[in-house]
C-alpha cells in the first residue's frame, strides 16, 4: 500500500511540476513516463479488478501522450499529458487507499480511522484544488492572471488620480497625464530636473516591468527584489544627471497582447513630440530605457524605428525622427520571449513568473510571433548606441550578451554591463536595490549616454 501511495503521489506533483516548469518538460516528461510505468506494474501486481484495468490504463495514456507531447511540442497535447498524468496520480491513490482492508489494517482501523480522516480529507481536497488550478495554468494563464490583476495592476481608461503638478525630490512632477484615448493605461509622468523647464536637457523614457502583465510607472517592477519606489532608486541619479525624465504607463495582458505595447509606445512617443513646449521636454534627444519586460518593448519599438522590413512585418510605423532617438537603456531585459521561462542561474520561481507573462503576452506556441517579439534578431546597423545591462542570478544576463555580440557585428556601438557571482550575486533588475552595485551601474550608464546623446 505505501508503495503505491507514493508512487500516485509523485506522480500528481510530478504532473503539477510539468506544468509550473514547462521549459523543462523533456527531464519531467521522461520521470512522469518511469513513475506511470511504475504505477502500472503496482497497481496490476497488488490490486486487481476494475482497479487495476482503470489504473493500466491511465497508466499506459500517460506514456502515450508523454511521448507525444515530447516529440511534438504541440501546446494542447500538454494539456492532456497534465490531466491523463494528474488522473493516474490519484487513480493510484485511490487503489492504495482500496488497500486499507487488509488485516494489519482492520486490526488498527478504529484506532486511526479518526486520527487519519481529517487530514487524509484535507489532503485529499487540497490536492484535487491544487490540481484544477494547475490545469487551468496548462490551458491558459489568462483566468489566473486576470483574477490576480482584479487585486493589484489592471487595465483601466480612468487614471487613478487626476493630472497634477508637485515637487517631487527636487524635481517638478507632472503625473498621469493622458497621452491616449484608444487603450488603456494611457498615462504617464514629466519630471523635470530642478524644476526648472528654462533648461534644455536631453529626455530619459522609461517603461517599467512585470511581465507584460503588472507593474506601475512610478513603482516599475512588482517582481523586482526591493519595494522601493523605481523612481527614487533608478530615475533619480538620471534626474541628477542632467535629465529631464519621462515614465510611462500600457496596457496589460492577456486582454491585451503583443505587439499592442509596442504601438502604444510609439503613441506616447508622438504625444510628447507634439506637446514638448507644453512640458519642457527637448524631443530631439532621447534616450529610451526599458526593465524587464518593458526592455522587450522598448527593444520592439527601436526595431520599428530602425528597421523598415521589421516595422512593415508588426504592422507599425515609425513615430518620431529616426535621428533623435539617441541611444537605448536595456535593464535585465527579457529580450526572447521565447525563452521566458529559462533565466539563467535556474530559479524555479523565478521562470515559472516569467513564463506565466509571456504567456499572456503572446502565443508561446506560435513560432512567427515569437520570432516578431525577439529583439535581438531584427537588430540592424541603424539600431540606437544601447546600454545594456543585467544581474546574474534568476534573470537573462544570456539574453543581455546576444543583444551585444549582435550590436558588434553589425557595427552599433554598445556597452555590456555584467558582473560574475564571484563578484555578487545580483538579481532580476537589481538596478533598484540600493547597493554599490547600483552606484557601479548608474555610474557605467551616465557614463556612456554622456558620450552618445
Amino acid at each position: 500500500m505505501a508503495s503505491l501511495a507514493a508512487t500516485g503521489s509523485v506522480g500528481v506533483v510530478l504532473a503539477w511540476l510539468d506544468i509550473v516548469l514547462i521549459r523543462h518538460r523533456f527531464a519531467l516528461g521522461l520521470w512522469i513516463i518511469a513513475v506511470a510505468l511504475l504505477a502500472v506494474f503496482l497497481v496490476r501486481s497488488r490490486v486487481g479488478g476494475k482497479l487495476a484495468v482503470v489504473g493500466t490504463t491511465l497508466g499506459v495514456s500517460v506514456v502515450i501522450t508523454q511521448v507525444a507531447w515530447l516529440g511534438t511540442g504541440i501546446h494542447p497535447l500538454g494539456v492532456i499529458c497534465s490531466i491523463v498524468a494528474i488522473a493516474s496520480g490519484f487513480a493510484s491513490l485511490v487503489a492504495a487507499w482500496s488497500m486499507r482492508t487488509t488485516d494489519r489494517w482492520r486490526r488498527a482501523r478504529r484506532a486511526v480511522k479518526v486520527a487519519i480522516a481529517i487530514p487524509i480529507g484535507c489532503a485529499a481536497g487540497g490536492a484535487v484544488l491544487i490540481s484544477a488550478l494547475m490545469i487551468t495554468l496548462a490551458a491558459s494563464p489568462a483566468p489566473v492572471v486576470r483574477a490576480l490583476q482584479d487585486f493589484a495592476d489592471s487595465n483601466s481608461f480612468e487614471s487613478r488620480t487626476p493630472m497634477s503638478t508637485t515637487i517631487f525630490a527636487g524635481a517638478g512632477l507632472t503625473s498621469d497625464i493622458e497621452y491616449g484615448s484608444t487603450l488603456p493605461n494611457s498615462y504617464l509622468d514629466v519630471y523635470i530636473a530642478d524644476n526648472d523647464r528654462s533648461v534644455s536637457r536631453p529626455t530619459y523614457v522609461m517603461v517599467h516591468g512585470g511581465g507584460w502583465v503588472a507593474g506601475d510607472k512610478a513603482d516599475g517592477d512588482p517582481g523586482s527584489s526591493t519595494g522601493s519606489p523605481y523612481f527614487a532608486a533608478g530615475a533619480g541619479p538620471v534626474l541628477g544627471a542632467g535629465y529631464n525624465l519621462v515614465s510611462v504607463n500600457y496596457a496589460f495582458a492577456p486582454e491585451y497582447r503583443f505587439p499592442t505595447q509596442t504601438r502604444q509606445l510609439g503613441e506616447a512617443l508622438q504625444f510628447l513630440n507634439a506637446n514638448s513646449d507644453r512640458y519642457g521636454l527637448d524631443m530631439s534627444r532621447i534616450v529610451l530605457a526599458g526593465s524587464s519586460a518593458g526592455g522587450q518593448i522598448v527593444g520592439s519599438y527601436a526595431n520599428v524605428q530602425t528597421n523598415p522590413e521589421y516595422a512593415r512585418a508588426v504592422g507599425i510605423e515609425p513615430t518620431i525622427d529616426r535621428s533623435a532617438l539617441k541611444a537605448m537603456v536595456f535593464d535585465s531585459a527579457l529580450l526572447d520571449v521565447g525563452r521566458a521561462g529559462t533565466p539563467q542561474s535556474p530559479s524555479p520561481s523565478n521562470g515559472f513568473g516569467y513564463e506565466l507573462g509571456a504567456r499572456s503576452y503572446l502565443d508561446t506556441t506560435d513560432a512567427e510571433s515569437l520570432a516578431l517579439a525577439n529583439v535581438v534578431d531584427h537588430a540592424t546597423s541603424d539600431f540606437p548606441p544601447s546600454f545594456i545591462a543585467d544581474g546574474n542570478t534568476g534573470t537573462f544576463p544570456d539574453q543581455a550578451a546576444e543583444l551585444s555580440a549582435t550590436l558588434d557585428r553589425v557595427g552599433v556601438e554598445n556597452r555590456l554591463n555584467l558582473y560574475s557571482r564571484n563578484e555578487a550575486t545580483l538579481d532580476h533588475a537589481f538596478m533598484v536595490t540600493g547597493s554599490r552595485w547600483t552606484e557601479e551601474y548608474n555610474r557605467s550608464k551616465i557614463e556612456f549616454l554622456r558620450d552618445v546623446v
